[in-house]
């Protein structure tokens, strides 16, 4: 019973907010951590499965008309912005921290610092599904980012990007923008 009242008030927060929800989210499997961290413009799309994970200091912020599809995970330390009309694939993965290099072994885990760089993804941009966007990135307007690609530099405007690490292998324009992911 508590499950399922949790359940309905999250759904009807998301939706107070202007998400739509192809399936209701199940609470805390949906947003963990910091939920006043979370801010949300109008008439965006979650699919099953998609998780933002906020840090006590991290802040996610969706603008408008974005969908965000299955099994995606968003996790947040700092800041992540994503801009209007961003379309995410299923399978994402999208952080705005890592571990840092010079890891003490002596530490336990938990007390290991992060290393903390926001990312932003700006209007119109098209992520292929299993993508990684890493720490420290901007991805440009209209940009394209190939299914696999793992970003972790920078993404000009209007460009597709693809490989391991993601790298410009067309720019865009308006007659060739078209069906660069499959």
């Amino acid at each position: 019973m508590i499950k399922k009242a949790r359940r309905h008030f999250y759904n009807m927060q998301l939706r107070m907010q202007g998400v739509k929800l192809r399936f209701p989210v199940n609470g805390y499997d949906f947003l963990f951590g910091n939920r006043s961290g979370f801010e949300t413009g109008q008439h965006n799309m979650l699919e099953a499965g998609v998780k933002f994970n906020i840090g006590a200091k991290g802040r996610l912020v969706l603008a408008g008309n974005i969908y965000i599809n299955s099994y995606t995970i968003i996790d947040v330390q700092q800041q992540v912005t994503i801009g209007n009309r961003v379309q995410i694939g299923p399978l994402c993965y999208i952080t705005d921290f890592d571990h840092d290099l010079h890891v003490d072994l002596t530490q336990p885990f938990h007390r290991m610092k992060d290393s903390v760089e926001p990312v932003t993804i700006e209007d119109n941009v098209w992520i292929g599904a299993g993508a990684k966007i890493l720490k420290g990135v901007t991805i440009g307007k209209n940009a394209v980012v190939a299914a696999g690609a793992v970003v972790v530099k920078d993404v000009p405007a209007d460009t597709l990007v693809a490989g391991v690490p993601a790298r410009v292998i067309k720019i865009l324009t308006q007659s060739n923008r078209g069906n660069e992911v499959s």
